[in-house]
C-alpha cells in the first residue's frame, strides 16, 4: 500500500501495521473467545469440572485474557517506541506520512483495546465457582 522509505533506521511496514491493528485484532479474538467460551462452558457441563477450586470455564476465561492482553500490550510498546522514533527525527511531508500516522495513532487506540480487554475480563470472577 505505502511504498517503502529510503530511510533505513525507519521499522519495516508490516511492525507499522502491527503497531496499528495488533490490539483490535486481539481484542476482537477476546470478544468472540469469551462468549463462546461462557456460553457453551456452562451448556456442556464443563464448569462442573473444578481446577484448584476454581471452574474449567473460570479458567478459560483467564487463559484467554493472558493470551488476548499479550499481542494487544505488544502492539501499544511497539506503536510507542516508533512514535518516539518518529518524533526524535521528525521531517515533515516525507515520504512515509502514512507509515509514520500508524504508530503515532496506533499506540493510543491499542492502549484503549488493553484497557478493554481488562475490563471486559472482570466478569471472570463470577465463573469462579461455576456458571
Amino acid at each position: 500500500m505505502y511504498a517503502h522509505t529510503t530511510d533505513k533506521t525507519a521499522p519495516p511496514v508490516w511492525r507499522r501495521w502491527f503497531a496499528f491493528l495488533g490490539g483490535g485484532i486481539a481484542w476482537t479474538f477476546h470478544l468472540l473467545a469469551i462468549y463462546a467460551i461462557g456460553e457453551f462452558g456452562c451448556v456442556s457441563g464443563f464448569d462442573q469440572q473444578m481446577y484448584l477450586g476454581i471452574s474449567g470455564v473460570a479458567w478459560l476465561l483467564i487463559i484467554t485474557g493472558i493470551i488476548s492482553l499479550a499481542p494487544a500490550v505488544a502492539a501499544t510498546i511497539v506503536g510507542y517506541i516508533d512514535a518516539r522514533r518518529d518524533k526524535q527525527q521528525e521531517k515533515p511531508g516525507g515520504e512515509d506520512e502514512g507509515e509514520r500516522y500508524l504508530s503515532s495513532f496506533g499506540w493510543p487506540l491499542n492502549g484503549l483495546f488493553v484497557l478493554i480487554i481488562f475490563v471486559e475480563s472482570l466478569p471472570v470472577f463470577a465463573y469462579l465457582g461455576g456458571c
